[in-house]
């Protein structure tokens, strides 16, 4: 189990700008198709200028990846710090959080998913610890998750069983929804994440007869 927090976000506001770009372009046009030039372009930034925040594309690829999982971090723990200890209202209110976060940056998803997984992984050749740094905010994010459902099962309100296998089920409900969401469809993106982690809920849930 991770046992400390996530570092804290350190970005100047130059640099929110460059790594929020820098994963939208990613999403929209292709890692391999975005470099440096393109962003800076983008930002009307000099190429030379952008090189003064980041040495190389690996670098900023790491950088905005990295912050963006830093961003759903927080808003996850944002969402159910103050709640009451039942885990079924933290549950609720981390999927809502994390569903509202993926809609509103729907680039995080698909690239952060690719780069660790699919094919941008070994396009984007990056350096170990930046691939270890990912993927353990990626781990922590799992194991807020299942603590909430070992204290769910421990109160009798989530269904018994090994808890891994009910986390990546709920994460699955919730990361998906970017898939298949339309952003001018009936419902709003708050709506929807009221929907959708009320099914996450109700997937582990030992209340729902079946």
């Amino acid at each position: 189990m991770l046992d400390e927090k996530p570092p804290e976000r350190k970005y100047s506001r130059r640099k929110v700008e460059i790594l929020d770009a820098a994963l939208a372009l990613f999403a929209t046009r292709g890692l391999e198709a975005t470099g440096l030039k393109e962003i800076a372009a983008h930002l009307n930034l000099t190429h030379p200028a952008l090189y003064y925040y980041f040495s190389s594309k690996e670098a900023l690829v790491a950088a905005a990846v990295e912050k963006a999982m830093l961003d759903l971090v927080f808003e996850v723990e944002a969402a159910t710090q103050d709640l009451p200890p039942h885990p079924s209202t933290k549950l609720f209110e981390a999927c809502r959080a994390h569903v509202k976060f993926e809609l509103k940056d729907n680039s995080l998803a698909p690239v952060v998913n690719s780069l660790l997984y699919g094919p941008l992984r070994s396009h984007a050749q990056l350096p170990e610890e930046d691939h270890e740094a990912i993927t353990n905010l990626q781990r922590l994010i799992f194991h807020k998750y299942r603590d909430i459902i070992v204290a769910g099962q421990a109160t009798g309100d989530f269904v018994s069983g090994p808890a891994a296998p009910l986390t990546f089920g709920v994460m699955g409900i919730v990361s998906y929804t970017v898939s298949w969401f339309k952003p001018d469809g009936p419902q709003s993106a708050d709506d929807i994440a009221r929907h959708v982690a009320t099914q996450a809920l109700r997937s582990v849930s030992a209340h729902i007869v079946v």
